[in-house]
C-alpha cells in the first residue's frame, strides 16, 4: 500500500511542477492558438517535418478524402472528450526501421508495446493493463481485430507503417460505435491517400545488425476528371538481431480516388503484405540467457551443416476496400465494402516422446542430427489395410500448420447535422469471417512414416482411416469455423463554443459455427449454430470553461460477447455450456490545457471488468506442456492516472514528459476447466486462487521524457528516455491451485531505457528535399525482461520469458518530391 501511495505522490508532484512551466506543445504546427478553426474542407493535412511523436494535441486538420468515413473514429483533441494521442507519418518513417508496427506508439503513457519474442514483425500491445484482445484496432473506420479470439497479428501487416498516414489511440471507451471491445482502447489507423499535388518519395534504412527496407511511393496529384492515384511498395529483408531471424518481406498499397460531382467521391484501397520469417517462440530462463546472450535462440541448430529453424511462418493477406462518400447540406454518409483473404502457415512439429526441443548441443542449438539418429517408435498395431507399415515409425515429425480466413463486410454510416449544434448518427455494420487450419506432414526426419493415433486422439476414433501417415497427408488438426456479426448503433452529440457531449448505444450479436474433419467423418462434420448478442452505451462531455482549459468526463458499459473459442472451448463441435457476456464498466475524467505553444493534460481512469473469460492460447511454444484451459467469471479492476505535458522553451527546442501509474488487480477467486492438450475434452477443473494479485503482462508504472533540438542547417537531434516499474509476470491458472500462495507473481526488475536518433534535412530545389538520419536504440546497452511467465517459485530462476534488444543502430535516407 506504501508503495503504491508513494507511486501516487510522485503523480502528484509531477503535475504541480508541470503547472510551474509554462507548458507547450505544437499541435500540428510550429504555435497554434487553441481556439483556431481547423483547415478548410479539401485541403490535405499536413504535419511539419518534425512532429513530435506523442501528439496528444493535434489540432484536428483535415482528413483529406477519407474524413466521412473514419470521422466517428479519428477525433480532434478540441471537441473529443476522451484521451487522444497521435502519431504522425513523419515520426512513423523514422522509427519504422528498427521497430514492430506498435512499438511505434511506446511512448504513449499507458501503452506497452514489445516485439514480443524479438522475431521481425512479431508484437503485442496491452493498453492500461489490457491485452490485445481487450483492444480495438480500425483501419480506415473498419475494424479489422480477429472475431475468434479478438488478438491482432502484427506480423501480417509488415508494411502498413510505410502506407500508414496516421495512428490515433484513444483510450477507454473510444469514439467508434462500430467496435465493441475497446475495454483498453482503440488504435485508429489511416492510410496514405492521394494528395493535392503530384509528390513521390523513395527511401533506404537499415540496422547494425543486418535488417534493411526500401520503399517507394507515389501520388499522382488530382487528376483531369476527378481521379487521383497513389501507389507505394516496399521490401524488407535480412537477418534479426535474434540469432537466426531473417525475415522476407513485400508491402503494396494501392489508392484510387475518383471525385464523381461535389457531392460524392469514391475510394479504393488495396494493401497487403507477403511475408515469410523465422521466429523464436520459446521463452528462455535467465541461466540461458546469461550463458548464450541477449541474441540466443533455443529453436534452431545445424542440419547436414546448415542452419534450420524450427519455427518458420509465412502468410499474406491482401486487403481491399471501397469507400462511398456522400456529403450534401447538412447530410454526410459513407458506404464501405471490404474484403480480406488471408493465407499461410508455419513450421511446426509433433512428437510421441522426447521432442526435438529436447536434442540439445553442447552450446545449446538444437541437435538435429542426434533428432533425426533417434527418430524410430513402434506403433501399437499395423497399418489398415492389416500388414505392418514400411520402414520404421517417426516419434518426432515436422510439419506446416497452415491457417487462413477470409474477412468480408459492409459498414453504413450517417449523420446530420441539426440546427442549434446538434448532430445525429447511426450506422451498422456486417462482417462475414471464416476461417480453416490443417496440419500437414512436411519431413520425417529419417524415418519411414508417422503413426496417426486417432483411437486416442479422434472423438471419431479410427472409423476407417488409415493411421500411416506419409509426407503430404493431414494430422491431428483439420476444423474451420463460421461466424457472422452484425452492429447497429445510434447517437447524438452536442456542440457550442463552451460545451461538447455525445452519447451512443450499439447492439450487436454473433452466429458461430464450426466444422470439423479430424474429430468426425461423413455427414457429421458440422456444428450446430450458437448465438449471442449484447449491447454498448456510452458516452462524454466536454466543457470548456476559458480560453484553451477544457475538463471531460466519459464513461460506457459493455455487456460484451466472448469470442469464438469461448463458445467452442473445447475444441470440438460440443458449445460450451453456461456462456456469460462479459460485463465491463468503463470511466474517465480529465483537466486538459492547450495554449500558445504549449499544453498539459491529466487524466484519471477506472475500469471494472465482471465475468471475464480467459483462454489459453491456442497456439503455445512448442516446448511448453502445459494443459489448455478456460476460466470463467474472473473479475478484475484497473484504475490509475496519467499526466503528459510539452514545452517548446524556444523554436528549437521542445521538451515533453510523461508519466502513467495504475493499479491493476485480479478481485475474485474461480475455477478453470481443464482440457486434455491432444483431444481438448475436458479432464477436470481446479480452483484458481487470484483474488488481490497484481494484473501481470505490463508496467504499471511509466514514467518517460523527449528532448528534442533542431540545430540551425536542418540538423535535428531527439533524445528519448522511459522508466518502467511494478510490471508482474504473466502466470498459468494451473499454477495457483494453491490457496495459501497468494504470492504475487514474479515482480521484473525496472529499468531504464534512452534512444537516441539524430537527422538532416535539405531542400535542394524547389519540391526536391532529402532527409538523412540515423539512430540508437537502448543507448545505455540496458539489460531488461520485456515479458515472460510466471514460475512456482515466483522469482527469477522459475521464470520464463524474453529480454529486451541490447544496443541497436539504425540508419536511413528518404527522398521527396513534389511539384
Amino acid at each position: 500500500m506504501e508503495t503504491r501511495h508513494r507511486h501516487l505522490r510522485i503523480v502528484a508532484s509531477f503535475i504541480i511542477v508541470l503547472g510551474l512551466v509554462p507548458p507547450a506543445f505544437s499541435a500540428g504546427r510550429e504555435s497554434v492558438s487553441p481556439d483556431e478553426p481547423a483547415t478548410s474542407a479539401g485541403n490535405v493535412p499536413a504535419f511539419p517535418a518534425q512532429e513530435p511523436a506523442d501528439s496528444i494535441f493535434w489540432q484536428g486538420d483535415t482528413l483529406s478524402l477519407q474524413e466521412v468515413t473514419v470521422s466517428s473514429t479519428f477525433s480532434s483533441v478540441q471537441q473529443s472528450p476522451l484521451r487522444l494521442s497521435t502519431v504522425s507519418s513523419e515520426t512513423l518513417k523514422e522509427r519504422a526501421a528498427s521497430r514492430t508496427y506498435p512499438e511505434l506508439l511506446r511512448s504513449i503513457p499507458g501503452l506497452y508495446a514489445t516485439s514480443e519474442s524479438g522475431s521481425y514483425g512479431d508484437a503485442r500491445l496491452n493498453i492500461r493493463g489490457f491485452k490485445q484482445e481487450n483492444i480495438a484496432v480500425l483501419l480506415n473506420g473498419v475494424p479489422i481485430s480477429g472475431l475468434t479470439t479478438g488478438g491482432m497479428y502484427w506480423n501480417n501487416w509488415m508494411g502498413l507503417a510505410d502506407a500508414t498516414y496516421a495512428i490515433q489511440v484513444q483510450k477507454g471507451v473510444g469514439s467508434s460505435m462500430l467496435s465493441d471491445c475497446s475495454v483498453g482502447g482503440s488504435v485508429n489507423i489511416m492510410t496514405s491517400s492521394v494528395t493535392e499535388r503530384m509528390a513521390a518519395q523513395a527511401g533506404m534504412y537499415g540496422t547494425g545488425y543486418g535488417t534493411y527496407k526500401g520503399y517507394a511511393s507515389f501520388s499522382s496529384g488530382e487528376l483531369p476528371g476527378g481521379w487521383g492515384v497513389s501507389v507505394m511498395a516496399s521490401y524488407v529483408g535480412g537477418s534479426g538481431y535474434v540469432d537466426q531471424t531473417d525475415v522476407d518481406s513485400w508491402a503494396y498499397m494501392l489508392n484510387v480516388t475518383k471525385r464523381i460531382n461535389m457531392h460524392n467521391t469514391l475510394l479504393f484501397t488495396a494493401l497487403g503484405s507477403p511475408e515469410r520469417h523465422a521466429q523464436r517462440s520459446s521463452r528462455l530462463s535467465w541461466s540461458e540467457v546469461s550463458g548464450y546472450g541477449l541474441k540466443y535462440n533455443r529453436n534452431w541448430g545445424y542440419r547436414d551443416g546448415i542452419p534450420y529453424n524450427l519455427n518458420m511462418n509465412n502468410y499474406f493477406k491482401p486487403y481491399f476496400l471501397l469507400q462511398h462518400l456522400y456529403s450534401r447540406g447538412r447530410l454526410s454518409m459513407s458506404n464501405s465494402v471490404y474484403l480480406a483473404v488471408g493465407n499461410g502457415g508455419g513450421r511446426w512439429t509433433e512428437s510421441k516422446g522426447k521432442t526435438v526441443l529436447s536434442y540439445r548441443t553442447e552450446d545449446g542449438l538444437v541437435d538435429w542430427d542426434a533428432a533425426v539418429r533417434d527418430n524410430v517408435w513402434v506403433p501399437p498395431v499395423s497399418s489398415s489395410s492389416g500388414l505392418p507399415a514400411d520402414g520404421t515409425a517417426a516419434m518426432n515429425i515436422l510439419s506446416d500448420y497452415r491457417a487462413g480466413h477470409t474477412q468480408a463486410g459492409a459498414v453504413f454510416t450517417a449523420s446530420l447535422d441539426l440546427e442549434d449544434g446538434w448532430k445525429l448518427g447511426a450506422g451498422a455494420h456486417y462482417q462475414y469471417y471464416y476461417t480453416w487450419e490443417y496440419e500437414v506432414i512436411t519431413d520425417l526426419l529419417g524415418a519411414g512414416y508417422w503413426y496417426e493415433d486417432y483411437e486416442s486422439g479422434s472423438l471419431a476414433g479410427l472409423a476407417g482411416r488409415d493411421p500411416v501417415k506419409h509426407v503430404g497427408d493431414k494430422v491431428r488438426t483439420d476444423n474451420g469455423k463460421y461466424i457472422n456479426h452484425g452492429t447497429l448503433y445510434v447517437s447524438a452529440a452536442y456542440s457550442s463554443s463552451r460545451l461538447n457531449a455525445n452519447a451512443g448505444v450499439s447492439l450487436f450479436g454473433s452466429t458461430y459455427r464450426r466444422w470439423d474433419r479430424y474429430n468426425y467423418t461423413g455427414q457429421d462434420i458440422f456444428s450446430r449454430t450458437v448465438a449471442g448478442a449484447g449491447f454498448s452505451a456510452k458516452g462524454g462531455v466536454l466543457y470548456k470553461p476559458g480560453r484553451g482549459h477544457s475538463i471531460y468526463l466519459n464513461g460506457g458499459y459493455y455487456s460484451r460477447l466472448p469470442y469464438f473459442d469461448t463458445f467452442f472451448a473445447s475444441g470440438n463441435n460440443e458449445p460450451s455450456r453456461d456462456v456469460r457476456n462479459e460485463r465491463n464498466i468503463l470511466g474517465e475524467a480529465g483537466y486538459r490545457h492547450v495554449y500558445g505553444k504549449g499544453g498539459v493534460e491529466v487524466t484519471f481512469y477506472a475500469a471494472y471488468w465482471k465475468d471475464r473469460t480467459v483462454m489459453s492460447d491456442p497456439y503455445k511454444p512448442q516446448d511448453e506442456d502445459e494443459s489448455r484451459y478456460m476460466i470463467t467469471g474472473l473479475d478484475a479492476f484497473h484504475y490509475g492516472v496519467e499526466a503528459e505535458a510539452f514545452h517548446s522553451f524556444t523554436h528549437w527546442l521542445r521538451l515533453s514528459a510523461y508519466v502513467s501509474v495504475g493499479d491493476w488487480r485480479w478481485k475474485n477467486d474461480v475455477t478453470a476447466t481443464i482440457y486434455d492438450d491432444y483431444t481438448m475434452q475436458p479432464v477436470g477443473s481446479v480452483n484458481v486462487y487470484s483474488d488481490g494479485l497484481p494484473v501481470g503482462d505490463a508496467p504499471q508504472t511509466q514514467v518517460g521524457a523527449t528532448l528534442r533540438v533542431k540545430i540551425p542547417a536542418g540538423f535535428s537531434v531527439t533524445a528519448e528516455w522511459r522508466f518502467n516499474d511494478r510490471m508482474y509476470a504473466d502466470f498459468e491458472p494451473e499454477d495457483r491451485t494453491d490457496p495459501q500462495d497468494r504470492h504475487p507473481s514474479y515482480r521484473i526488475p525496472s529499468y531504464h531505457l534512452v534512444d537516441l536518433t539524430a537527422s538532416w534535412s535539405h531542400d535542394f530545389h524547389k519540391g526536391i528535399s532529402a532527409t538523412v538520419f540515423a539512430g540508437v536504440t537502448n543507448l545505455l546497452d540496458t539489460v531488461y525482461i520485456e515479458r515472460g511467465l510466471d514460475g512456482s517459485g515466483h522469482d527469477l530462476d522459475s521464470f520464463r520469458g524474453f529480454w529486451g534488444f541490447g544496443r541497436s543502430f539504425s540508419f536511413g535516407l528518404r527522398l521527396s518530391f513534389s511539384k
